[in-house]
C-alpha cells in the first residue's frame, strides 16, 4: 500500500506549538505523506518556525491565505484542501499531536474495507490536573452511523478524527462565512453523500489542552455557546435540502434552530430573510409563523 495522503493543516500564532505538531508528522511510521500548512496571517514567529521544517524535509509545504479569502481556519482548510495531491486526506489542528502510527492506522482501516471516509479517536492531554481525559465515544456502540443519527445529534466527532477520500472530501468544502470555525457543514455533507463509513476504536490524536483553544474559550462563555450551536444548525441548511435529508433529520435540525434562535433572543448575526427563507425551503409552515411573529413583535 503506498497510497498519498495529504495533511491538511491551517496556522494561526502557534509559534511554540507548531513545531511539535510538525515533529509528531515527522515521527510517522507511514511515510508517503505530504503536509500542507496554510498560515491565516500570523503576528508572531510561526511562518519562520515552519520553514525551519520545509527546509528539512521537502514533504512540508506552506501557504498564506491569500487576502481575497475569509479569516479562520475553515477557509484555510479550504485552501489546502484545494492545493492537495493525495489520494485522502487527513484534517489536523496546529496545536495537538498525533501518535506514531495515526497515518498508518487510519489508511490500514479505509483502505482494507474500502471505505469513503473513516472516524479514529481522540483524548486531551495537558489538563490542569496533569490528567489524560479521555473522550467519551461511546455512542458509536449504541447507534450505526448514519446520516440520521448524526444529524439527529446522537453522535459527533472531531475534524482531527477523520481520514476522507480525496475526492469526497473536495467535494465537501468547509463553510467558510460569518468566520465560523465550525466544522459541521463538512461532515454534513460526507454523511448525506457516502454511506461507505466506519468507525475505528483507537485513539490516535492527543489534542492538546491550553487556554486559546476555541472549544475551551465557549466553554467559559453562555453567549458564545449560544451563538456557536444557533450557526452549527444555520450552517447545515442548505445542505439538508440539496442533498435530500430525511424528513426526521430535517425537522430535528428546524426544532433545534428555532430553540436556540429564541435562546439568543432572536438576535441574528446574519440577514432575517435570509434566515427565514432556508426555513421556508425546508417547508416547516409552524416554524415560519412563529419566527414571523417574533420579528415583528421586536420591530414593534
Amino acid at each position: 500500500m503506498n497510497n498519498l495522503v495529504s495533511i491538511v493543516i491551517p496556522n494561526y500564532n502557534r509559534e511554540s506549538l507548531i513545531g511539535g505538531t510538525l515533529d509528531s508528522i515527522i515521527g510517522q511510521t507511514y511515510v508517503n505523506w505530504e503536509c500542507l500548512i496554510v498560515d491565516d496571517g500570523s503576528t508572531d514567529n510561526s511562518v519562520a518556525v515552519i520553514h525551519t521544517y520545509l527546509e528539512k524535509d521537502p514533504r512540508f509545504k506552506l501557504f498564506q491565505r491569500p487576502a481575497q479569502y475569509p479569516k479562520g481556519a475553515n477557509a484555510c482548510r479550504n485552501i489546502g484542501m484545494s492545493k492537495s495531491e493525495g489520494d485522502y486526506i487527513i484534517y489536523f489542528d496546529s496545536d495537538d499531536l498525533m501518535t506514531t502510527d495515526h497515518l498508518e492506522k487510519k489508511l490500514n482501516f479505509v483502505v482494507r474495507a474500502d471505505l469513503d471516509y473513516a472516524v479514529f479517536k481522540s483524548k486531551h492531554f495537558g489538563q490542569p490536573s496533569d490528567e489524560d481525559e479521555y473522550i467519551d465515544y461511546s455512542y458509536y456502540q449504541t447507534y450505526e452511523f448514519t446520516a440520521d443519527n448524526y444529524l439527529t445529534n446522537k453522535m459527533r466527532f472531531f475534524t482531527n478524527d477523520l481520514i476522507v477520500k480525496s475526492a469526497l472530501a473536495k467535494e465537501s468544502p468547509f463553510y467558510q462565512k460569518y468566520q465560523s470555525d465550525l466544522e459541521n457543514v463538512l461532515m454534513t455533507q460526507l454523511v448525506l453523500k457516502s454511506s461507505k463509513n466506519g468507525f475505528c476504536d483507537e485513539i490516535v490524536t492527543l489534542k492538546r489542552y491550553h487556554p486559546d483553544n476555541i472549544t475551551q474559550g465557549l466553554a467559559q462563555s453562555e453567549k458564545k455557546t449560544l451563538i456557536h450551536v444557533f450557526f452549527f444548525y444555520y450552517n447545515i441548511l442548505d445542505y439538508l435540502y440539496q442533498l435530500n435529508a430525511s424528513e426526521t433529520a430535517k425537522s430535528f435540525v428546524q426544532d433545534q434552530l428555532i430553540y436556540f434562535y429564541r435562546k439568543i433572543n432572536f438576535k441574528l448575526e446574519v440577514p432575517f430573510f435570509d434566515f427565514l427563507f432556508k426555513i421556508i425551503r425546508l417547508g416547516s409552515p409552524k416554524n415560519i409563523v412563529a419566527i414571523t411573529n417574533k420579528r415583528l413583535k421586536k420591530l414593534g
